[in-house]
């Protein structure tokens, strides 16, 4: 019962996975539905972990150099 809510709930999700025929009765149904979830876990886990890493690291970078600006800005004006 468990295998089969994780297996239809990885593939569910307006994917490709809608469409691909189901393997459920096929001799190579347990390695298909092993293939199904491993692709699942790495590719769209942790490909898009990484992706959205990189989004929010860039952003960071982009905020701390906009500290960096204002605080030379505000060093140059009380120099003066």
């Amino acid at each position: 019962c468990y295998m089969f809510h994780m297996y239809v709930g990885v593939r569910a999700g307006g994917g490709i996975g809608d469409e691909i025929e189901d393997p459920a009765g096929d001799e190579y149904e347990i390695y298909r539905i092993i293939f199904d979830i491993t692709f699942f876990f790495f590719v769209i886990v942790i490909l898009l972990a990484i992706i959205q890493g990189l989004i929010i690291d860039a952003f960071g970078e982009l905020r701390d150099q906009q500290e960096q600006v204002k605080e030379d800005m505000e060093v140059r004006t009380s120099s003066c």
